[in-house]
């Protein structure tokens, strides 16, 4: 009886097991584990990359400002012990990066440009305000595009303009200065029109370029920004997130980045190598 008991509870937690072994965010961990091969980290993103906050200000009126000590970027590098560069500003959309971070440089932001340093893995999170901007005026003819039809693979500068296009060129253009970095996308939790769309477009990045993974936030993690969830209320502040969802992000993408490194060791054995000339891709062995 007892070894039949125990063969029914195995035979009921099986499913369970396999599930949690399947979704790289079951268990997730402040952690870096492997995530900390990598040294030298590049950030792509929005106002939710930049460690955001939104206050209300005398007049009663919100407020904004990119705190990015607080971002999930650098709270990831702090667990690590390595460096990290901000790519980042509030309301930036896959086509404001091109314009902000590679054709010319911010000078309210030091003058950064992502041409001026490699780095051995970026993370790029793009699409909230490329999602808003869809229909608005000044934005007219800006869509979600398609991969197959919007990216020249040859030549970046004659993508299209649409989120495609540029999301793609983003990646190009990194390609152009580090060929062998590593690529983590972020998907979009949200529910919103065209969200799914361009979930599914970044989702085919990985399809389309070597070295590119993807962070499906969407579907690992969706109920937990639902409006209304317990994790929403814990975790924002007005419309983004507070010090502590922050800080819960960057715990979240370490422990997938790291379950991706796991489940495919042979991909990451020469990142260290990444940038120097030595790794197998880079001197053609």
């Amino acid at each position: 009886m007892r070894q039949f008991v125990s063969t029914l509870i195995l035979a009921l937690a099986l499913p369970f097991f396999a599930a949690a072994q399947d979704n790289p965010l079951a268990n997730v961990s402040p952690s870096p584990g492997y995530c900390s091969i990598f040294h030298s980290w590049g950030f792509i993103g929005d106002s939710l990359a930049s460690g955001e906050a939104e206050y209300i200000k005398p007049d009663g009126k919100k407020g904004y400002r990119d705190i990015y000590e607080y971002s999930w970027g650098q709270r990831m590098c702090a667990l690590m012990g390595v460096s990290g560069t901000n790519y980042t500003r509030g309301g930036e959309t896959s086509k404001g990066w091109i314009e902000d971070f590679w054709d010319t440089s911010l000078d309210r932001l030091d003058g950064l440009c992502a041409k001026d340093r490699r780095h051995q893995a970026y993370i790029i999170a793009l699409g909230v305000n490329d999602r808003s901007r869809i229909g608005q005026a000044g934005w007219e003819g800006w869509n979600v595009g398609s991969i197959e039809k919007d990216v020249d693979l040859s030549d970046y500068s004659r993508n299209a303009v649409s989120f495609a296009g540029c999301y793609a060129g983003i990646i190009q253009r990194i390609k152009s200065i580090q060929p062998q970095a590593k690529f983590f996308l972020v998907t979009n939790p949200s529910e919103k029109e065209h969200a799914a769309e361009m979930n599914e477009v970044i989702r085919g990045m990985a399809k389309t370029f070597s070295n590119v993974y993807v962070l499906d936030i969407a579907k690992y993690a969706m109920d937990q920004y639902r409006q209304g969830s317990q994790w929403r209320k814990d975790h924002y502040a007005y419309g983004h997130l507070s010090p502590a969802g922050y800080e819960y992000t960057a715990w979240m993408f370490l422990t997938y980045i790291d379950w991706i490194i796991r489940h495919d060791m042979d991909a990451f054995r020469y990142v260290s190598l990444i940038g120097t000339g030595l790794g197998p891709e880079e001197s053609g062995r």
